[in-house]
């Protein structure tokens, strides 16, 4: 089934050129993609003063590190060959990869750990940032450096760490989201006050107008 499914996807590479250069970007840039995105959003909280949204961005960033570390785990016990190494002459490969273990897709895994934070914190954003992981999913298979069996296995890991951060281990992560505005104090950086009393929003909001 992996393999009828990888053979579906990856057969479209190589029959339309503008397809083959948007999922080849999808696939080797969606990592700063979603680098860039944690950091807007810390950036973001820092320069309004809202400790929620840093800690939400440092969460997403603890999320993405544990979702990895389960994926080194697994790739250490079940080294499984990417498809242009198993089937060098079937598939059709649009970018160049090592030639380590596929499964889990790191790509994957990242990719929805950040998402999902996203997605508990601000629905909209979220389902941008979760449609993007699913297009980077897809283009991963595309270019035939996973089996789609890989970054749904990614996926699932992403998401599950996603929510043990923001759950169980949320008071944890938390802890290490003030530790980070400690550090930011203890180098005497501008560091606004915290607008507590506004809740959290979402960090490409407008700020309130204030009357005059």
């Amino acid at each position: 089934m992996d393999y009828t499914v990888e053979r579906w996807i990856n057969g479209l590479a190589g029959q339309n050129e503008w397809l083959d250069a948007i999922m080849r970007r999808a696939a080797e840039w969606s990592n700063w993609v979603f680098i860039g995105l944690l950091a807007l959003w810390f950036l973001v909280g820092w320069a309004r003063g809202r400790s929620a949204e840093r800690h939400a961005a440092v969460r997403a960033l603890l999320a993405s590190g544990l979702a990895l570390g389960v994926n080194q785990l697994i790739a250490h016990v079940w080294e499984r060959p990417r498809p242009f190494v198993a089937h060098p002459d079937v598939v059709h490969t649009l970018t160049s990869h090592a030639r380590d273990a596929s499964f889990p897709s790191d790509h994957a895994a990242a990719g929805f750990a950040i998402a999902m934070v996203l997605v508990l914190c601000h629905r909209r954003l979220g389902a941008v940032a979760l449609a993007f992981a699913v297009l980077m999913s897809f283009a991963r298979v595309f270019v035939g450096a996973h089996w789609p069996g890989d970054v749904l296995a990614g996926a699932g890991i992403g998401i599950a760490a996603a929510l043990l951060i923001s759950t169980l281990l949320r008071p944890a992560a938390d802890a290490i989201g003030g530790l980070v505005d400690g550090i930011i104090r203890l180098l005497r950086l501008p560091l606004p006050a915290d607008e507590r009393l506004l809740g959290p929003i979402s960090p490409f909001a407008r700020p309130p107008r204030t009357r005059r």
